[in-house]
C-alpha cells in the first residue's frame, strides 16, 4: 500500500512522464494504453530487477523511471528505466564512462565510440530516449553531459526498429532537465612548425523533459604550409616560398535547433547556416618579370543553408515520423593556370554551381499481432528526393564555357516486418533460446529511371545468453546515388604521385556528378557470431564475414596507379612532355565489383564499483575505468572489373594501393575529473606492382605502418581537494590532444631498396605529427 501512494506521488509530481498525474488514467483510453503498456514492460523489467542491488537508500536512478497505475480498485506498479529501447543493450556506457572520452561534443562521443560497434568505420543508426529518429542534427551539438546513459544494442535492434538488420544501433538517454552555456577555444600546430590553426564556439542548450533547444556559433581556420617549411622532392628553390603543401581554410557556421511536444506529437526544426573557403598557392607565374611575378592561386569558396523538421508521435495503435529537409548549397572556385600565350603569364579558369536538395519520409512502425515470442512489428517507409544542380564552367586557356543543368527525382518505399520465434524473456524453458526473424521488401524509382525492386533476409539466434549468431541477405536493383548523378562540378588542384614519370605531380583534380552512368545489381551476404563468456557487459568477441558483390552500376573513382591509367585512358590527361596535368575523378561505371571482407573485434568494459555507483557517492571516491576495444578487419577479395574484355584490378595483388589487414585499437581510461584515450591504427604492407607490358617500371614496396594518437584532459575543479576552489575553474574542462605521437609514415622503398623520388618524410605527410590544446567552458 506504502508502495502505491509512493507510485501516485511520483506520477502526480512529474510532468514531464507519460502519465502526466492520476487524473490522467480516470480516461478510459488511457487505462487501455497503460494496461497494454505495462503488459509489453513487464518481461524486460523483470529481467533488469534480478541485477538491482539490494533495497537501500534511495538512489540516483531511482528517479529515472517511469511509473504506470492501471485501473481504480486494483494498481500494478511497474518501473521500468527512461528511454530504455526495445532490445537489450548489448554494451551500455553510464555518465562516469561518457566522461572518460573527454568529447566536445554528442556527435563526436558517436563517433569516438565508433570502435566499440564492432564497425570502426560504419556510422551507426542513433535512437533517441529509445525510439527512432530520422536525424539528429540538433542533437548532435549538445555536450555529452547532457547523456545520462549511452546504449550499444545487439543487431536484431535495427530489424526491430525497421531499418536492415545487418546495421549496428545506439541509443541516446538524455537527462530530463540540462541548461548550459558552453564555450570552446583551441590550438592546433604541427611540431614541424609552418602551420597553426584554432577553433572556437558558443552555444546554449537547454533540456526540459521532452522539450529541448540550442543554438551554436563556431569558428576555425588553419594557415597554409608552405614547401619552404618541408623539405620538399625534388627541391624547389625558386619557388617554394610560394607553393602550398596545405591550403589555409577557414569556416564558419551558425546552427540552431527546437524541439518541443505538440499535444502526444514531438515536433522539431533545424536551421544551419555555413560558410567556408580555401586558398592554396601554385607558385609562380613563368614570366620575364622576375621577382615581380604574380603568384597563381587555387581558390574554392561554398556557402549553404540546411532546414529541417520532423513532427513524431503516436497513431493508429502505432508510432509514425514525418521528416522534411530542405538544403542549399553555393559553391565557387577559381585556379590559375601557366599560360605564355597570356601576357600576365596564366589563364584562369572558373566554376561555379548553385545545388538544391529536397527531401521528405514518412516512417510508420506498430505491432500487428502478439506472437507467443513477442510482438510482431511492422515498418512502412515512404520517401521522395528532388535535387537540382546548376554548374557553369569557364576554362580560361582554351576560352571554352559552359553550362550544365541536372536534375533528378527519385521515390522509394519499404516494409520491413521483425518477427520474434523464440524468446527466453517470454519462455524461460524454450529449447531455441532467442530466435528473431527480419524481413523487407522495398522500391525504388525515379524521372527516367525504371523501378528497381530490393529484398532483405535477416536472422538473429541465441541459442545460449553466452553466444549470439546472426545472418543477413540482400538483393538489389541499384541505380547510382542521387550524389554520383547530381553533384557540382568542382576542379581543384591535389597533390599526387605520378607513377608513370616516378615524380610528384599537381594535376586539376575533377570531382562532381556523372549523369551518364548506369543502373546494376547488387548481393550482399553476411554471416556472424558474438560470445560473452563472462558478464554480458565485460568481455565481448565477434567475428563477421561479409560479402558483396555489383553487377554493373556505378563506382568510386579507384584512385592514381598504372592500373587504373591504362583501364581509364580518358581520364587521365598529360602535356607534351608527358606531365600529369588533369585527373577526371568523378564516379565510373563498372561490370562487376567483388569485395569480401572478415571483420574480428574484442570490446572489454572494466568499471569497478559499477553496482555501487547506485547510491550517492563522493565523486573523488570512484575508481578508475577502462574501456578497450580492438578491431581487425581482413580483406579476403577486392577485385573490379570496368569494361568487358579489360583486365581485373586486383586491389589486394597490387594493382592499387591496398591493405589487406587494418586493425585499430582503442584504450579509454578515465574517472570523474580526468581521462586518457590511446587510439592505435596498423595497416599490413603491400606491393604496388608494374602492369603487365610497362617496361622499365619498377615495384613499389610499401611497408605496414603503425599511428598512435593521444588524448588527454583534466577538470581541475573535481581534482582539487581544497573546501573553497576559485569560481573561475568551475566546469573547466583542459584537453591536450597528439596526434601521430611518434611522426610515422608509409614508407616506400623499389625492389633495390632505394627510396623512389617523391616518397621521402613530407612529401607523404607533410603534416606530420601535431598537438592541439582545448579549453572548454561550462556557465
Amino acid at each position: 500500500m506504502r508502495e502505491r501512494e509512493a507510485a501516485r506521488k511520483n506520477d502526480a509530481d512529474d510532468p514531464s512522464g507519460p502519465s502526466g498525474g492520476r487524473e490522467a488514467f480516470r480516461n478510459p483510453g488511457w487505462r487501455c494504453a497503460a494496461l497494454l503498456a505495462s503488459m509489453w514492460l513487464w518481461p524486460s523489467v523483470a529481467a533488469y530487477a534480478q541485477d538491482l542491488p539490494p533495497a537501500g537508500p534511495p538512489s540516483p536512478d531511482a528517479s529515472d523511471g517511469e511509473t504506470v497505475a492501471v485501473g481504480d480498485d486494483q494498481e500494478i506498479v511497474v518501473t521500468a528505466r527512461y528511454g530504455e529501447a526495445l532490445v537489450e543493450p548489448e554494451i551500455e556506457l553510464d555518465e562516469l564512462q561518457i566522461d572518460s572520452y573527454g568529447a566536445y561534443s554528442i556527435g563526436e562521443l558517436v563517433r569516438r565510440i565508433a570502435p566499440l560497434t564492432g564497425r570502426p568505420d560504419e556510422r551507426p543508426i542513433i535512437l533517441i530516449n529509445g525510439e527512432r529518429v530520422d536525424s539528429i542534427q540538433d542533437l548532435a551539438r549538445f555536450p555529452p553531459a547532457a547523456l545520462k546513459r549511452l546504449a550499444i544494442l545487439p543487431p536484431e535492434a535495427a530489424g526491430r526498429y525497421g531499418y536492415a538488420g545487418n546495421q549496428r544501433v545506439v541509443n541516446l538517454v538524455l537527462k530530463r532537465h540540462f541548461v548550459s552555456w558552453e564555450a570552446q577555444a583551441s590550438v592546433k600546430a604541427p611540431t614541424a612548425g609552418g602551420q597553426i590553426g584554432g577553433s572556437g564556439s558558443a552555444g546554449r542548450f537547454v533540456i526540459d523533459g521532452k522539450a529541448r533547444w540550442s543554438a551554436q556559433v563556431q569558428l576555425a581556420g588553419e594557415s597554409a604550409l608552405f614547401e619552404s617549411s618541408r623539405a620538399s622532392s625534388p627541391p624547389r628553390a625558386d619557388d617554394d616560398d610560394f607553393r602550398s603543401l596545405r591550403p589555409a581554410t577557414e569556416q564558419m557556421s551558425v546552427s540552431a535547433g527546437l524541439t518541443r511536444p505538440i499535444g502526444r506529437f514531438s515536433a522539431s526544426l533545424s536551421l544551419d547556416a555555413a560558410a567556408s573557403g580555401s586558398r592554396q598557392s601554385l607558385g609562380l607565374a613563368p614570366t620575364d618579370s622576375g621577382a615581380g611575378a604574380p603568384v597563381l592561386l587555387g581558390r574554392q569558396n561554398s556557402r549553404n543553408l540546411g532546414l529541417s523538421t520532423s513532427l513524431s508521435g503516436p497513431l493508429a495503435g502505432g508510432r509514425a515520423i514525418f521528416s522534411a529537409n530542405y538544403t542549399r548549397v553555393w559553391a565557387n572556385g577559381r585556379i590559375d593556370q601557366p599560360d605564355g600565350l597570356s601576357p600576365e603569364g596564366f589563364a584562369t579558369s572558373r566554376n561555379r554551381s548553385v545545388s538544391e536538395s529536397l527531401s521528405t519520409r514518412l516512417t510508420y512502425n506498430r505491432s500487428i499481432a502478439d506472437l507467443p515470442a513477442g510482438p510482431l512489428t511492422a515498418t512502412l517507409t515512404a520517401g521522395m528526393n528532388r535535387n537540382r544542380t546548376t554548374s557553369r564552367f569557364r576554362n580560361g586557356i582554351d576560352d571554352d564555357d559552359r553550362t550544365v543543368r541536372v536534375g533528378q527525382d527519385r521515390y522509394d518505399g519499404r516494409l520491413s516486418f521483425a518477427v520474434p520465434i523464440a524468446s527466453r524473456n517470454e519462455n524461460p524453458h524454450s529449447l531455441l533460446g532467442d530466435l528473431a526473424l527480419d524481413f523487407a521488401g522495398g522500391l525504388t524509382f525515379g524521372s527516367r529511371e525504371a523501378s528497381r525492386p530490393r529484398f532483405e533476409l535477416g536472422a538473429n539466434w541465441s541459442p545460449v545468453p553466452a553466444l549470439r549468431l546472426d545472418g543477413s541477405v540482400s538483393f538489389a536493383k541499384l541505380a547510382p546515388s542521387l550524389d554520383q548523378l547530381t553533384a557540382p562540378y568542382s576542379e581543384e588542384v591535389r597533390r599526387v604521385y605520378d607513377f608513370a614519370r616516378q615524380e610528384i605531380a599537381e594535376p586539376v583534380w575533377v570531382t562532381g556528378g556523372n549523369p551518364d552512368l548506369g543502373s546494376g545489381r547488387r548481393r550482399t551476404l553476411s554471416l556472424g557470431a558474438t560470445l560473452r563468456p563472462f558478464d554480458p557487459r565485460l568481455l565481448s568477441l565477434s567475428v563477421e564475414y561479409r560479402e558483396q558483390q555489383s553487377t554493373g552500376g556505378a563506382g568510386g573513382f579507384p584512385g592514381v596507379s598504372l592500373a587504373v591509367e591504362a583501364a581509364f585512358p580518358d581520364r587521365f590527361v598529360r602535356d607534351a612532355s608527358g606531365r600529369l596535368i588533369r585527373v577526371d575523378a568523378r564516379p565510373i561505371r563498372i561490370v562487376r565489383d567483388t569485395t569480401e571482407r572478415l571483420n574480428n573485434s574484442l570490446t572489454l568494459l572494466l568499471a569497478p564499483g559499477r553496482k555501487e555507483e547506485r547510491a550517492p557517492a563522493a565523486l573523488t571516491g570512484h575508481p578508475w575505468q577502462f574501456t578497450l576495444s580492438v578491431n581487425h578487419g581482413w580483406l579476403l577479395r577486392s577485385e573490379l572489373l570496368t569494361s568487358l574484355g579489360a583486365p581485373v584490378i586486383d586491389r589486394l595483388d597490387g594493382d592499387t594501393a591496398q591493405s589487406r589487414h587494418n586493425l585499430n585499437v582503442q584504450l579509454v581510461a578515465g574517472k570523474p575529473g580526468m581521462g586518457v584515450t590511446f587510439d592505435g591504427n596498423w595497416q599490413s604492407g603491400f606491393r604496388l606492382r608494374a602492369p603487365a607490358g610497362s617496361d622499365g617500371q619498377p615495384d613499389y614496396l610499401h611497408r605496414p605502418v603503425t599511428t598512435l594518437n593521444l588524448r588527454l584532459f583534466v577538470e581541475p575543479e573535481r581534482l582539487l581537494r581544497t573546501p573553497e576552489k576559485p569560481e573561475w575553474l568551475s566546469d573547466l574542462n583542459i584537453s591536450l590532444e597528439i596526434r601521430n605521437l611518434f611522426n610515422s609514415y608509409r614508407r616506400v622503398v623499389l625492389d633495390d631498396g632505394s627510396v623512389p623520388a617523391g616518397y621521402r618524410r613530407y612529401d607523404v605527410d607533410p603534416l606530420g605529427r601535431t598537438i592541439q590544446l582545448s579549453m572548454r567552458k561550462r556557465f
